[in-house]
């Protein structure tokens, strides 16, 4: 996140889709302008962050638009980026790849200590987006997200950034937090 943070303008867009990941970009993804990084929020709507870019990009075609997501909320809402070819709208979709719900098995370790479920296979994500006539990269290592990141955000057409994620920090975030509370 810190990354992304780094390769945006501060009037640039960030849609965050729902889950693990949006924890983060929320305490993480630091913004100077108002409306610039867009969480669903409420109802939390997964799969917000495809269609939510398509729109990003018709209102700001000036803005470069990042949709941040994870595998599970990609594969509610993939085929918005033919419709973004069709029309037009060239953003950048990065998707954390950890293999599952992450945010669900977040919830579950916390409250049973295990989690069930929650794990599924992806299909190859740059083969997927390049079979659309998309660009598409993986993430192999830490040093590699600025430069794809910059490079995908330079290209004329949708792209997609497969990132590989761990979230085994997201336990030890909610024992550190776990005792502030706000009583109103």
């Amino acid at each position: 996140i810190y990354d992304l943070r780094q390769v945006m303008e501060p009037e640039d867009i960030v849609i965050s889709d729902v889950g693990a990941h949006k924890m983060w970009m929320a305490r993480q993804y630091h913004c100077d302008c108002p409306n610039t990084c867009i969480i669903s929020n409420g109802f939390a709507a997964m799969g917000i962050a495809l269609p939510g870019a398509v729109a990003a990009k018709l209102v700001y075609p000036d803005r470069n638009i990042v949709a941040v997501t994870g595998d599970g909320g990609f594969m509610m809402n993939c085929q918005e980026l033919e419709t973004a070819l069709r029309v037009g709208t060239a953003f950048v979709t990065l998707i954390f790849n950890d293999g599952g719900y992450g945010l669900i098995d977040w919830k579950q370790q916390n409250h049973f200590g295990e989690s069930a479920f929650v794990n599924f296979g992806n299909p190859d994500f740059v083969k997927f987006a390049e079979s659309m006539g998309l660009k598409g990269y993986r993430v192999n290592s830490v040093d590699e997200l600025i430069p794809t990141l910059q490079e995908a955000l330079a290209q004329d057409v949708p792209t997609v950034i497969d990132c590989p994620v761990d979230y085994g920090e997201n336990l030890r975030f909610s024992q550190k937090t776990g005792g502030l509370t706000c009583k109103i």
